[in-house]
């Protein structure tokens, strides 16, 4: 009997981390906290419920310190759609980086600038969208459509930053590459 109501206070305990982690990123979200806050906090919760995933993200070197710039990851990957990055979109991701925290000379900033010199790996791209799809699962679903509607108008500033023959044309202003490259990232993220 007493084991039973030790393994109860535990399971208890358990399902008490596992909602206030759920709680602490809930909270991160809606006050569109900076970057590195939430993924300090996304984390936690890949640790509580999605080890195998953190020890993924772990493997590909990102860290605390870089998990600003992993959450930034599908900017990056709209920007290499075409093959390279034009200075038009490394100004935009930079920019929409710093507007949520990513401050220049961090590591995060660094992270950035190393994957827009040399196209990271698919792995981290993938990975990076994992995360982001567990991390906005927490909201309700009308919340977790405007997070997927923010990373895709993001994704899509970066696109058209690039501008190219449809910008100088007032076409829509983003590549068949980077649109295909968008509609993969909100297919993703919309699972």
């Amino acid at each position: 009997m007493s084991k039973d109501i030790f393994r109860e206070r535990e399971r208890v305990e358990e399902d008490a981390y596992f909602h206030r982690v759920d709680a602490d990123l809930i909270a991160k979200l809606r006050q569109n906290a900076q970057l590195s806050e939430i993924a300090h906090t996304l984390a936690e919760k890949l640790h509580a419920d999605e080890p195998a995933l953190l020890e993924r993200i772990q493997k590909l070197g990102v860290t605390l310190d870089t998990g600003a710039a992993f959450i930034l990851a599908p900017l990056v990957d709209v920007a290499w759609a075409d093959g390279d990055v034009s200075h038009a979109e490394r100004a935009a991701i930079l920019h929409i980086a710093n507007q949520r925290g990513v401050v220049p000379g961090s590591a995060d900033h660094r992270q950035l600038l190393d994957w827009l010199a040399v196209r990271p790996p698919d792995d981290i791209l993938q990975t990076a969208l994992d995360a982001i799809r567990i991390g906005i699962s927490v909201l309700t679903p009308d919340e977790a459509k405007q997070r997927v509607a923010a990373m895709i108008k993001a994704c899509e500033e970066v696109a058209k930053a690039a501008g190219g023959l449809s910008g100088l044309l007032q076409l829509e202003g983003i590549s068949r590459d980077e649109g295909a490259v968008i509609a993969a990232i909100r297919r993703h993220l919309a699972e």
